[in-house]
């Protein structure tokens, strides 16, 4: 089975990628049982034979499903599908599935060129209140830059990626 045919857990059909990042690539899909668009995060398969990795990407999806706000892209499931690699080998792959956000990343936006006052300002108070929800949350981001916010074609900002998020009672 390719890639883009995948279906996770019964119901999540994997699409086109759509982000990559340092742990996990990220896709567009489809929830089959609800017909609705979502974002599949897959945590890489070279990680997902570390049991840490596989730890530290279901913590993630732990600490974004608890906090339910505008300003905060949301999760709806999460769990570990069995792939088979090039040399037979079954391996764990974790998958987080959000919601989808039809917009842009703040970083392409500012890459397009200087923002104006008022729309920095609406901008940085969408991220601020995401920031104050997710403290008010006993969680602490700690990976706040443009690449981790997207504004939606009308407008709304959504802070994303929790991953390395730090609950407040946290001592390490």
């Amino acid at each position: 089975m390719t890639e883009d045919a995948r279906l996770l857990a019964g119901r999540y059909q994997v699409g086109k990628l759509i982000g990559r990042g340092g742990m996990a690539d990220v896709h567009e899909g489809t929830d089959a049982r609800l017909g609705r668009r979502v974002a599949i995060k897959l945590l890489k398969p070279s990680l997902a034979i570390d049991p840490n990795f596989r730890l530290l990407f279901r913590e993630e999806a732990q600490k974004a499903a608890r906090m339910a706000h505008p300003t905060i892209v949301r999760v709806y499931d999460a769990g570990e599908e069995t792939v088979t690699d090039a040399n037979g080998i079954e391996t764990q792959l974790p998958f987080i599935v959000m919601e989808y956000v039809d917009g842009r990343l703040l970083k392409d936006i500012i890459a397009d060129g200087p923002l104006s006052p008022q729309e920095a300002v609406r901008i940085a108070d969408g991220m601020l209140t995401a920031l104050e929800y997710s403290h008010r949350a006993l969680l602490v981001h700690r990976d706040i830059k443009p690449g981790n916010v997207m504004v939606t074609q009308n407008g709304q900002v959504k802070v994303m990626d929790f991953g390395i998020a730090r609950a407040v009672s946290d001592n390490s």
